[in-house]
């Protein structure tokens, strides 16, 4: 299984090859910015791939390390493509939402775990834009259905002919906050159901009894990409903004972190009978 080659994966791979070839040469981040006359912070961000680099950039460091001229035409290439233009590059959204959505588009498995809300790939229009009215922020209405749109068209991963394999675990607290209202949440657990119906997606609930456990602080993700130098990544979500977690010892304790909740989680089929009974409860309560 391969993911989609997204602007988004040839930054990171090209930002990867690029701190190899620095690493290689023996040179520090300092001594390549004073040799190219620019600040440590933009060879820093370009490294990370928080920054794209421009064909101007790649051949100045193709030089600095001595790099044959089949590897700068590849990494030349790289440059290229990352600044193709992607199908969310037309929304206006912030750089980090829309790191993620090209993570989401580049990966082969994803292992997301929200402990208050429904998660993205799998919220229906009515719930996202309750959710989104919800936040708190003065939006317009066509800003409002902007953002919906996007958060729906995020969900086109999971109907590739060869879509990733998405594991989600989220806390009961999520099947039972009436976002949107009754109809809307009635809705939105069917939508879930529905999703548990699908070969490539495992969905678990974390029920009240599980009681302390390690994801309390909070949603976080883990993007597998496969086929790439650029590793795999985790996406964590916050008030103060979302940020990207790439290194080894990053990723394996969020990978142990996300089994240990799965397995204190309740079964996959024992979920589909607490969502089931989750919506008959909510369904009930409605005013007649």
């Amino acid at each position: 299984m391969v993911g989609e080659r997204t602007p988004t994966l040839r930054r990171r791979e090209l930002a990867a090859r690029l701190r190899a070839l620095r690493h290689a040469s023996g040179k520090t981040i300092e001594e390549v910015a004073r040799e190219l006359l620019c600040s440590p912070t933009k060879i820093s961000r370009i490294e990370t791939g928080r920054r794209g680099a421009v064909l101007r950039d790649v051949r100045d460091l193709c030089r600095l390390y001595d790099v044959s001229p089949a590897e700068q035409e590849h990494l030349m290439a790289l440059a290229r493509e990352s600044k193709e233009r992607a199908w969310w590059q037309g929304y206006d959204i912030d750089a980090s939402y829309r790191t993620l959505i090209g993570l989401e588009s580049a990966a082969t498995a994803i292992s997301d775990y929200q402990p208050n809300v429904v998660p993205g790939l799998l919220q229906t229009p009515d719930y996202a834009r309750a959710l989104i009215r919800g936040a708190g922020e003065r939006r317009t209405e066509q800003e409002i259905e902007e953002k919906v749109t996007l958060r729906i068209s995020r969900q086109r991963i999971l109907d590739r002919p060869e879509p990733p394999y998405v594991s989600f675990i989220i806390d009961e607290s999520a099947t039972r906050r009436l976002v949107g209202g009754r109809e809307v949440m009635v809705r939105q657990l069917d939508a879930l159901l529905a999703a548990c119906e699908r070969p490539q997606i495992g969905l678990q609930v974390l029920d009240f009894e599980a009681g302390a456990h390690p994801g309390l602080p909070g949603s976080f993700g883990i993007a597998e990409i496969e086929e790439s130098p650029a590793s795999s990544i985790v996406f964590v979500e916050g008030h103060q903004g979302d940020f990207y977690l790439e290194g080894s010892a990053d990723l394996k304790r969020y990978r142990r972190i996300f089994d240990q909740l799965r397995s204190i989680a309740l079964s996959p089929k024992s979920s589909v009978e607490f969502i089931t009974a989750v919506r008959d409860q909510i369904r009930a309560s409605e005013p007649r």
